[in-house]
C-alpha cells in the first residue's frame, strides 16, 4: 500500500498516462455534441450527472492542485513559480490560437480572406485566446457556418483562465507561507472553499472573474473544488493511503447504489480516490507515455473535430472521434517538441546555469 507522497514523487507515478487520457477523453465526449445525429454520451447515460469531458477536466485540476503545490513547497520563490507556470501555459496557447485565428479561419470560413481579417471580431478573438484574458473561446466569423457548434474553434480553452486562477490561490497561500503546514492549508483551502460557494451560488458583478464561479455547461459540478482538494491532498500526502482495495469498493458501491439518492455523494470520492490510486499502479507504469502531449491534445482537438465535422458531418460520433485522434495527436507532438518543451527548456538551462555561478567564488562567475 502505497502513499501519496511516494506516488507524487518524481518518476514514481501514472500522472502523464492518465492526463493523456483524460485528454482523449475530452476529445471522445465533444464527439457526441459535434457530428449532427449522434446520441447522448454514455457516459452520461450511465452517471446521470457527469460526461467523459468533465469527469477529465476534473481529473486535470485534481493532478494540478497537487503538484502545483509540491512545485512551490520545494521550491517557494515566487518568481519562479510565476515565471514556469506562465511557460507551461501562455506558449502552447499562444501558437494554437495563431494556428487557428490565422490559417484554419481563413481556410474554413464562408466568408472572403480579405472580410475575415477585416471582421473587428477576428481580431478580438486572437487577443483573447492568446492573452487568455476576457471571453475566451468565442467564436470566428463566418467559421464551420454547417456545424452543429458554428463558428467556435476551440471551445475547451474555457479552462486555462481558470488554471491561472487556481494558481493565484497556490502563489498567495506560498505568500502567506501555509503550504506545506497541515493546520494551515486546511484553513486556507477551508476559506477558499467558503469564498467560492458563496460567490458560486451569487455570481459577483463588481468583479471580472470569467468562468471562475460559473457553472460550466453540461457540467453538474465545478473544477475549482478539484483544485482545492488536490492541494489539501498534497499536504497530507502522508496520510492518504493508496490501495485497490477501497477503490474496488467505492466503485462497486456506487455502480450498485447509482440510482439511489446517495449517488452523487458516492460518485466523486469514488472517481478522486479510483484517479489516486491509478497513479499509484505498478501495473500501469509500463504503459507511460515518453513525452508529454496531453496539453496539446487538450488545444487542439476541438478544432480538428470541428475540422472532421465539417468535412464529414453524418459520420458516426466514434468514427470521427478515431479519424481525429492521430491528426490532432500530430499536431500535439509539434506543440509539444517545438515550442512547450523548449520554452520551459531555456528558462531551466538559465536556473542551472545562474545555480552553477552562484556556486562558483566570486572571481569565476560569468558575467
Amino acid at each position: 500500500m502505497k502513499t501519496l507522497s511516494e506516488t507524487l514523487e518524481r518518476g514514481n507515478n501514472n500522472f502523464d498516462l492518465i492526463r493523456l487520457v483524460a485528454a482523449l477523453a475530452v476529445m471522445l465526449g465533444h464527439s457526441y455534441g459535434l457530428q449532427a445525429g449522434s446520441k447522448m454520451e454514455s457516459m452520461l447515460i450511465f452517471t446521470h450527472r457527469e460526461s467523459f469531458g468533465s469527469l477529465a477536466v476534473y481529473g486535470f485540476f485534481l493532478i494540478s492542485g497537487m503538484l502545483v503545490s509540491a512545485s512551490f513547497f520545494k521550491q517557494p520563490s515566487p518568481m519562479r513559480f510565476v515565471l514556469l507556470r506562465a511557460l507551461r501555459i501562455w506558449p502552447g496557447a499562444i501558437v494554437c490560437a495563431l494556428f487557428i485565428g490565422l490559417f484554419i479561419g481563413p481556410l474554413f470560413s464562408s466568408m472572403t480572406v480579405s472580410a475575415y481579417f477585416a471582421n473587428p471580431q477576428t481580431l478580438s478573438w486572437l487577443l483573447h485566446n492568446t492573452s487568455l484574458i476576457g471571453h475566451v473561446g468565442g467564436v470566428l466569423p463566418g467559421l464551420f457556418e454547417s456545424n452543429v457548434l458554428k463558428g467556435f474553434a476551440n471551445a475547451t480553452v474555457w479552462t486555462l483562465p481558470v488554471e491561472l486562477d487556481c494558481y493565484v490561490i497556490v502563489l498567495l497561500a506560498g505568500l502567506a507561507g501555509v503550504i506545506g503546514s497541515k493546520r494551515g492549508t486546511l484553513l486556507w483551502v477551508g476559506v477558499a472553499a467558503a469564498i467560492f460557494t458563496m460567490f458560486a451560488n451569487h455570481p459577483p458583478a463588481f468583479l471580472p472573474t470569467g468562468n471562475f464561479f460559473l457553472l460550466p455547461l453540461a457540467y453538474s459540478f465545478y473544477p475549482v473544488p478539484f483544485f482545492l482538494l488536490g492541494m489539501l491532498l498534497y499536504t497530507y500526502r502522508e496520510n492518504v493511503r493508496l490501495s485497490w482495495i477501497p477503490a474496488a469498493l467505492l466503485a462497486v458501491a456506487y455502480v450498485v447504489l447509482r440510482f439511489s439518492m446517495i449517488s452523487t455523494i458516492l460518485l466523486y470520492p469514488a472517481f478522486a480516490y479510483g484517479l489516486l490510486w491509478l497513479a499509484s499502479a505498478n501495473c500501469l507504469k509500463r504503459l507511460k507515455p515518453k513525452h508529454d502531449y496531453s496539453y496539446g491534445i487538450y488545444l487542439y482537438g476541438f478544432v480538428v473535430q470541428q475540422i472532421v465535422a465539417s468535412i464529414s458531418p453524418s459520420l458516426n460520433n466514434y468514427l470521427a472521434f478515431f479519424i481525429s485522434v492521430p491528426v490532432t495527436v500530430a499536431l500535439a507532438a509539434a506543440s509539444w517538441h517545438w515550442v512547450e518543451r523548449p520554452c520551459l527548456s531555456v528558462y531551466r538551462r538559465r536556473t542551472m546555469k545562474a545555480a552553477g555561478n552562484a556556486a562558483l567564488p566570486p572571481e569565476a562567475r560569468q558575467s
